[in-house]
């Protein structure tokens, strides 16, 4: 960053002297104004006074371009609300004098029994032309709290009021821009340079001296160095940190860190290390004792490195940082048989198979109830006809006794929901399972939701069952349902094919799992028609799956898992994936996501191979 040595109060009087205030007044500009609304012109101002006083004192300014102003981009708020304007406008040069042309944009309401409004000037830049449209910023109104935000008199944001029916021109001081210095204008680079960008995604874990491995907080620095630059992108960024438990007895997380960072932008070569990553290890005393001098760790990249994290086009692998562990590749000090990066001598689950992500203490995370969701696409399964299948029996009893870290590991309730016009009206005679459900000490609860009911489970519920809905979830009911699920609540979703459930229906179930935050998705697609039961190599190593040989089915639905879910049984010819458990974000949402694939989701976890018995 460069230093500055300038009187702040002697720029002051030449920004005092040199540049004017507001004016109501017609500016050649004739239409009538009504008095509804005011409307807005901005004039920049380049004050080549104060420029030549900072030459004087030797401050190293960036150079003025000789392209004239065509184009400002301007941002601002208005009104109590704060009604956002984002508006790119053309400037009028008229003689010495700037202002912008007229646009609907910058006609501001006045609100009914007011004679004026509030405006809040937030961002303003100038840019040359290029064709009839804007080419590269060449002028820029300084921030407040930024290098240059105190040369000017007044720096953004700054506020004034508008009065009703007036034609309101304004001056905003501007000084000559260097795209390689945006910095130091108060802007972020992204806001202003006009390049492709690209998500970049770390996550890290941190190694005690005596190898136990953690979760770890971090701070985040990315610099572009390329063509001799030192332009900070970004610095002291932390991942969203925090604990699967409200009272901190859960598993302490920090969510991945995505950034934006662009291609080479100064003709760098494609093997021309252009980027700088630094990670700082961050003390987490709730996690993690006071680790002590760690140094940071930091990597140059290239163009062709920073693709390499892309495994296609909309998929890309994070970069996984280990502190203080040993290896460049993660490994730890210590034996760690099944290479799961935690030694044996805290690994309590040893046999791990390769690729499975794995907690802090060597087990499969999605193992333990709470965070997921487990989706079965046929009904069948659970039908007295099934449940004469002592696997099928097995399986509901699986489903149901089950220990979890949450408040929902006491429940004794199981909470069945027929309502949102159910496709499954066969499923309520479900005699043997429910039979069997109360055998094993649990009562039967059964509702009939209706779109926006199902904001509250009961606290002695442990497992919710949603079969076949046909109306969709609102935000309320879904951020009830993750609140269930974070609590330790098991959610089963039943769905179907689609020439049961139909399309509709998918759409609903599909919705549903990515709402919930979710990759798995409902294929739609039917096989293993009739009666048929499933070989034991069909089965996934899971909790679920365990002490069943050969489950029965009839007419199941093809899903899609993502990254980081589990399959718990495929096909007959072990090649389709019939019954998962999706892996979910508990955190609320605000609004229903759209039914896309997420493009980018956890790192380095292999997809469980359909081949293999064991699924990897």
């Amino acid at each position: 960053m460069k230093n500055f040595k300038f009187n702040v109060m002697i720029l002051a009087l030449f920004a005092l002297i040199f540049t004017s205030c507001s004016k109501d007044e017609n500016s050649g500009v004739e239409q009538q104004v009504s008095d509804e609304v005011a409307e807005l012109y901005l004039g920049p101002v380049l004050n080549a006074e104060i420029r030549k006083a900072l030459q004087k004192q030797e401050a190293d300014l960036p150079e003025c371009s000789d392209d004239a102003p065509a184009y400002a981009q301007i941002s601002l708020v208005y009104g109590d609300a704060d009604t956002p304007v984002d508006v790119i406008v053309p400037i009028i040069i008229d003689g010495n004098d700037l202002f912008t042309a007229y646009d609907e944009a910058l006609e501001i309401p006045v609100a009914s029994g007011e004679t004026t409004v509030s405006v809040t000037l937030n961002d303003f830049l100038v840019w040359n032309d290029d064709g009839g449209a804007p080419g590269e910023v060449i002028w820029a109104a300084p921030k407040t709290g930024s290098d240059f935000g105190s040369i000017v008199s007044q720096s953004l944001p700054f506020s004034w009021d508008l009065r009703a029916g007036s034609k309101t021109y304004t001056d905003v001081e501007v000084l000559c821009f260097d795209d390689r210095e945006v910095n130091l204008y108060g802007y972020q680079f992204f806001d202003i340079i006009p390049v492709e960008i690209y998500e970049f995604c770390v996550f890290a874990n941190y190694c005690n001296d005596a190898g136990r491995h953690f979760t770890a907080n971090y701070t985040f620095d990315i610099t572009y160095i390329g063509d001799d630059n030192n332009i900070p992108l970004y610095t002291g960024e932390m991942p969203m940190t925090g604990n699967t438990e409200d009272d901190d007895s859960g598993d302490w997380y920090a969510d991945p860190l995505c950034l934006a960072i662009p291609a080479p932008i100064y003709g760098e070569g494609p093997d021309t290390d252009y980027i700088r990553v630094t990670a700082t290890l961050a003390n987490w005393d709730a996690n993690y004792p006071a680790p002590g001098a760690v140094d940071p760790i930091s990597a140059d990249l290239s163009w062709n490195e920073v693709q390499s994290f892309f495994v296609d086009d909309d998929n890309m692998d994070y970069w996984h940082i280990f502190f203080n562990c040993g290896d460049d590749d993660g490994g730890q000090n210590g034996s760690d048989d099944d290479e799961d990066g935690v030694p044996n001598d805290i690994d309590e689950c040893p046999g791990t198979d390769p690729g499975v992500e794995v907690d802090e203490v060597g087990c499969e995370s999605i193992q333990v109830p709470g965070r997921d969701v487990v989706v079965l696409n046929d009904v069948n399964i659970f039908d007295n006809g099934a449940m004469e299948d002592s696997d099928n029996v097995q399986f509901v009893k699986n489903l149901i006794n089950f220990t979890t870290t949450g408040e929902r590991n006491d429940g004794t309730t199981f909470m069945f929901d027929f309502g949102r016009n159910s496709s499954c009206n066969l499923c309520v005679p479900w005699s043997t399972m429910r039979d069997l459900i109360q055998t094993e000490g649990f009562t039967i609860s059964d509702i009939s939701s209706s779109s926006g009911t199902l904001t509250n489970i009961p606290e002695e519920v442990k497992i919710i069952m949603l079969v076949t809905p046909n109306v969709q979830y609102t935000v309320e009911e879904i951020n009830t349902l993750k609140q269930f699920a974070s609590e330790g609540g098991r959610i089963i979703f039943m769905g179907e094919h689609e020439g049961f459930y139909g399309a509709s229906g998918i759409a609903i179930e599909n919705q549903f799992l990515i709402s919930m935050g979710a990759v798995l998705t409902n294929t739609g697609g039917q096989v293993d028609c009739g009666y048929t039961v499933l070989p034991s190599t069909s089965n996934r190593d899971h909790p679920i799956m365990a002490d069943i040989d050969d489950l029965t089915i009839a007419c199941a639905s093809v899903i899609e898992p993502g990254e980081g879910d589990f399959p718990l049984f495929y096909d007959s010819t072990n090649e389709l994936v019939l019954g998962g458990v999706a892996k979910i974000d508990t955190a609320p949402i605000t609004e229903l996501e759209q039914v896309e694939r997420s493009k980018i989701r956890h790192s380095n976890t292999k997809l469980p191979n359909p081949s293999s018995s064991t699924g990897y």
